[in-house]
């Protein structure tokens, strides 16, 4: 047996184990104390970064379990104002019915016209005053699509039919010669416009007798048709539809059956020749500088540029809210009061949109988005929209002054069954978003129990499995503490030797 003082290989031994019971034990008693398995990165690095992923989304899926109970509770103050307009519209059929009976004189026909006019300004009121929060709800608004068209103040023409488009960055101008004939005008558009088209072009547009030929020109139009930038469709003169001039890159869609001659007028084939935009129906192109618009979120309305060029700003209003920014060319420009970008063509001139303003209105229904998941795709968003219920976008019979005679309280009496069932259609509509909302509400908190379950499973310690690891290693650390004490009396034996 080789006895050493200077090293003491079993103590070595013994405290080494002793050391790693003792790591052992104090790693127990933290998850015991703290009830979880993982309490910093080393425990488990990838467990932790599964179980934080968990938490984030346990944490987002919790907002978004009340984002459902609030849209909810936006939905079921439309569907209360819609009730009562409802008991509104059922009291007007009352009355109509009433009004349309012979039993009923002038006299009383004019206060029960007088009670009808009451409910429908009453309906409007209610439509337009029903809010959540600051929203909306019933005026039309709620998830309707926003669009948002630019148009030029300052206009080439100062009298007659004027029909106006906006493409890429530039807005064209159709004016009739003829002023009274506006029939042409309504629905006219100018769908496109080539490139080779310049600022300022002014065109004419005209229908050569006989030929059944329109002719869009920007200089002399001569005998045999010849002019600098000329050409022709053989769309008929009296036809609906489009008229398209490929080479200039030009398409005009015409009012359907209007008389497209009237307007435009004729020229004839043996003296056509003009030189004048004013003498015909022309088009004239204008900058407006922007070569995209955005208004998703902007307040519906007319909006008014102001430009100064000198410290290259651009204020743009709408009378309550204003907002200056300064500009670039070819950059991107957000008024963020507004919720109103654009983008500037990178040839835009200085006070290229003064004197316009861009008009923002309702089209369509493209729903408001609720978030009702914890990811950035369309599957964790719902979109819902509510039809608006003013009286006259129920059914645009539905005025007032119609219950002061016999005959139009009778064709009321089918005017209000148009609004009811209008009505009823939007309040099924809501009753079947909130149903959905329903669905998702619950699916959240399935979700949110089998998610926090999940992350229990990493990250939480199981304490029976864990008591017992920390008593063994307790018992163990008791006999590598006995053991380190024997080890240690090891080097006495040598005193023997020495006859101590």
């Amino acid at each position: 047996m080789a006895l050493r003082i200077q090293t003491n290989i079993a103590a070595m031994s013994a405290h080494r184990n002793l050391a790693a019971t003792d790591a052992n034990v104090s790693k127990s008693l933290e998850r015991l104390s703290s009830g979880y398995r993982i309490n910093r990165a080393a425990d488990d690095a990838a467990g932790l970064s599964i179980s934080e992923g968990f938490r984030a989304d346990v944490a987002s899926f919790k907002v978004a379990s009340r984002n459902t109970t609030e849209a909810n509770a936006l939905l079921q103050v439309a569907e209360g104002g819609m009730e009562q307009i409802g008991n509104m519209l059922t009291r007007l059929k009352e009355l109509a019915t009433q009004a349309a009976s012979a039993n009923v004189g002038a006299a009383e026909r004019t206060k029960i016209n007088a009670e009808g006019n009451a409910l429908i300004s009453e309906i409007d009121r209610l439509a337009n005053s029903t809010k959540y929060g600051s929203i909306n709800l019933l005026d039309g608004t709620f998830g309707a699509a926003k669009t948002g068209t630019q148009e030029i103040l300052t206009s080439y023409y100062s009298t007659g039919p004027q029909v106006r488009g906006m493409i890429s960055n530039m807005s064209y101008l159709m004016h009739f010669s003829d002023a009274a004939d506006t029939a042409i005008m309504t629905g006219t558009t100018i769908d496109a416009v080539g490139a080779g088209v310049s600022e300022d072009n002014a065109f004419q547009l005209y229908i050569i007798s006989g030929t059944n030929k329109m002719v869009i020109a920007n200089g002399t139009i001569s005998a045999g048709g010849s002019a600098t930038l000329k050409e022709t469709t053989a769309t008929s003169v009296t036809a609906t539809g489009q008229a398209v001039f490929a080479n200039l890159g030009i398409t005009i869609t015409f009012t359907a059956g209007a008389e497209v001659a009237s307007a435009i007028g004729i020229l004839s084939t043996t003296s056509p020749s003009v030189s004048a935009p004013q003498d015909g129906t022309a088009i004239t192109l204008m900058r407006t500088g922007l070569t995209s618009l955005s208004v998703e979120g902007a307040t519906t309305g007319t909006y008014t540029f102001s430009v100064n060029a000198t410290a290259n700003k651009i204020t743009l209003g709408n009378g309550t809210t204003t907002e200056t920014i300064d500009y670039v060319a070819g950059a991107t420009h957000t008024f963020s009061s507004l919720n109103i970008s654009f983008v500037l063509g990178t040839d835009y001139d200085d006070n290229d949109l003064e004197n316009s303003t861009i008009t923002v209105a309702s089209s369509g229904s493209a729903g408001n988005v609720f978030q009702i998941g914890a990811k950035n795709d369309s599957n964790n968003r719902i979109s819902l929209s509510i039809s608006g219920v003013e009286a006259a976008t129920l059914n645009s019979g539905l005025v007032v002054d119609q219950l002061d005679s016999q005959s139009e309280a009778q064709s009321m009496l089918t005017t209000i069954d148009s609004a009811i069932s209008s009505l009823t259609s939007a309040r099924g509509t809501i009753g079947a978003s909130m149903n959905r909302l329903s669905y998702a509400a619950s699916n959240l908190a399935t979700t949110i129990e089998n998610v926090q379950a999940a992350d229990s499973v990493i990250r939480d310690v199981d304490m029976a499995a864990e008591m017992t690891s920390f008593t063994k290693n307790q018992i163990l650390m008791q006999a590598g503490t006995a053991m380190l004490a024997q080890a240690n009396q090891g080097p006495q034996l040598i005193l023997s030797l020495l006859g101590q």
